[in-house]
């Protein structure tokens, strides 16, 4: 899997990363975060060209250094993350309480809440 964000309205640019997976994609609710020093569980997005929110998504990955890690990942424009306390408010690129990320590696499966647990 190869991915390459380019700076957007969401986050800022990523070189460009090639992963192996080492199993399948699956749909990603919320992920925990460090958030000024304190673990919160967030909401995430993927976003696509536009603005456009769709899914989340992980998949385990190879990683060098503790044999595999966890990618999460969404559009062309990355991923947003939504602290659950502002869950009610809506995905919006210009909301203070939200941010993107091109994407983030986990090397904890447990910090991932999959869609299909809900």
């Amino acid at each position: 899997m190869q991915i390459e964000v380019q700076d957007n309205l969401n986050s800022g640019a990523s070189e460009q990363f090639v992963f192996s997976e080492l199993g399948p994609v699956r749909l990603v609710e919320a992920i925990r975060v460090l958030e000024r020093g304190v673990e919160t569980r967030c909401d995430v997005t993927g976003v696509e060209a536009e603005g456009k929110f769709v899914p989340a998504q992980a998949v385990k990955i190879a990683d060098s250094g503790a044999g595999y890690a966890y990618l999460i990942f969404g559009g062309s424009w990355g991923i947003r993350l939504r602290p659950e306390r502002f869950k009610k408010e809506n995905w919006e690129l210009s909301n203070p309480n939200q941010w993107g990320e091109p994407f983030k590696i986990y090397g904890e499966e447990e910090d991932i809440i999959y869609a299909e647990n809900k």
